[in-house]
């Protein structure tokens, strides 16, 4: 599979958050021009725009738009991040969260179809549910829990997404790539929205009690954002549509020992508490306690691996928050 020569001109909804700016960035440091930003900074921010030339920013929710085609038609390549974003958020706004993922990706879809612009969708690690795999391929069978437990309604919206995303490419009218992430951290992550990482630097370093859910012996793997951005840019270039891709670093830890490890780094005297899920997030709530990728399928199509391992990156966010 050999690459395309740029990807001049890009849209990028949900641009304004973690990850879109993220990508943005990188994107014009590889050659990109112009860049399509529609977010409704639900939980992005402008500032993480700032300084980067060649923007167009629209501020709303791509449902809203009754323009999408005619804002879209001009451009070579889609990437659809827009949705909710963290347990936290998702868990207080169900609603809105799956009226994103479904009617503003199928929407986002129809404009891409009629357009014939390929899109990169971005799903979730959550589709797996708690699969008992030890190793979670793009071919592990789901395991959800039921509707009564609301943390799986984000899952199930996100793997409607890529069903649709999957019927239309096998119909001829869809040019898709699916990604599949595993908990992202990068310096600029806010903590706001229940991210952990983040959260619980922010805690060691201001000496405040770091508070986690659950016994702490679930283990999560988390994955470098410029890596993430990196793919991204990759399968675009490279085409794999009607694809699936999990994007993450296989390396696992313990959430007590990640807290630990961070008080150790920052030398905090934060003391380290324990609650439970339903404390925190009522009894609608249910947590994996295993989250692990499986990633052969995209370094064997890039040629790429993960680029840091988990000590590197804490070293690099402590770096950030301690200037920040």
């Amino acid at each position: 599979m050999t690459l395309k020569n740029n990807l001049n001109k890009v849209v990028i909804t949900g641009g304004a958050g973690f990850i879109g700016s993220n990508l943005a960035r990188h994107l014009f440091e590889h050659g990109t021009n112009e860049i399509l930003v529609i977010d409704d900074l639900s939980t992005g921010a402008e500032k993480n725009l700032e300084g980067l030339k060649g923007i167009n920013f629209v501020n709303s929710r791509v449902e809203d738009l009754n323009n999408l085609e005619e804002l879209l038609k001009d451009y070579d390549f889609c990437f659809h991040l827009a949705a909710g974003v963290g347990v936290k958020y998702i868990m207080e706004n169900v609603s809105k969260a799956l009226n994103t993922n479904i009617e503003a990706t199928h929407k986002i879809f129809s404009a891409c179809s009629n357009l014939d612009i390929p899109i990169l969708i971005t799903s979730t690690s959550e589709v797996y549910g708690v699969s008992e795999d030890k190793i979670w391929t793009e071919e592990s069978k789901s395991l959800l829990g039921p509707p009564t437990k609301l943390r799986w309604s984000y899952a199930t919206s996100k793997l409607i997404d890529e069903f649709m995303a999957l019927a239309e490419h096998s119909e001829g009218r869809l040019n898709p790539i699916i990604v599949r992430l595993f908990n992202i951290i990068g310096p600029n992550q806010s903590s706001e929205f229940g991210m952990v990482v983040p959260k619980f630097i922010e805690a060691a370093l201001q000496n405040r009690d770091i508070t986690i859910h659950g016994t702490g012996n679930q283990t999560r793997s988390f994955t470098w954002v410029g890596d993430v951005v990196n793919y991204f840019r990759l399968l675009a270039l490279k085409e794999p549509f009607g694809e699936i891709f999990n994007i993450g670093q296989p390396e696992e830890i313990k959430i007590k020992d990640l807290a630990s490890l961070i008080i150790e780094k920052t030398g905090s005297n934060s003391k380290v508490k324990f609650i439970t899920h339903e404390e925190e997030y009522g009894k609608a709530f249910e947590d994996p306690m295993r989250r692990t990728p499986g990633i052969d399928k995209i370094v064997n199509l890039t040629n790429v691996f993960p680029s840091k391992k988990l000590d590197q990156m804490l070293d690099e966010i402590i770096k950030f928050k301690l200037k920040n």
